[in-house]
């Protein structure tokens, strides 16, 4: 074995070996690669928020609860009435304002507030503003304290004499006016 390893020896170091390599690769061309994105994804933009602006609180005050007492007017026997106005009856020389109108009896306080009650004995209501009767709304108050029916007439018949008075000189005024003028108007034609 020394032999043959000396001759390889030998053989290689004695002689440098060239050797030329010439390697080729035939490759077909790499493949053309497309690469695509994926779409962008869709951006949904909200619209702005909507601002509501809350109006103010309501704020209620109840007015003030003022509670009038009921008036004390009663009467021990059906009180006699005396018209004081086209459906309104009073009671007559009473010391208060008592008005009787289609079945019931009214007083006004001194607030303006009014009551009612079927009865003369009493048992004040105060009424709500919407069921006091029109007729009761335009009566003078004030006027009907110790009413006698009597001075009422008197007092109209006093107003009614006026009245006529007054027209009468009304008339008698414009009859003289008249006369004046037609007399005027005669001269200027007699000047003619």
């Amino acid at each position: 074995m020394r032999i043959v390893s000396a001759v390889c020896l030998s053989l290689l170091g004695a002689a440098p070996a060239y050797a030329q390599l010439h390697v080729e690769i035939n490759a077909p061309a790499p493949p053309h690669i497309v690469v695509r994105a994926p779409e962008p994804p869709r951006v949904y933009v909200a619209p702005p928020p909507r601002v509501v602006v809350a109006p103010p609180p309501r704020v209620y005050v109840a007015p003030p609860v003022v509670r009038v007492a009921a008036p004390s007017v009663r009467f021990e026997a059906p009180p006699p009435l005396v018209v004081a106005a086209p459906g309104v009856e009073v009671v007559e020389d009473c010391d208060e304002e008592v008005f009787f109108v289609n079945g019931y009896y009214w007083h006004a306080a001194p607030d303006g507030t009014w009551f009612h009650t079927r009865s003369y004995r009493g048992g004040w209501v105060a009424a709500p503003p919407h069921i006091v009767p029109g007729a009761l709304l335009h009566v003078e108050r004030g006027h009907y304290r110790h009413f006698r029916g009597e001075q009422r007439r008197e007092e109209r018949r006093v107003a009614h004499e006026e009245r006529r008075q007054e027209h009468q000189e009304r008339k008698e005024m414009r009859r003289e006016n008249h006369e004046a003028r037609r007399e005027q108007r005669e001269e200027h034609r007699g000047r003619r």
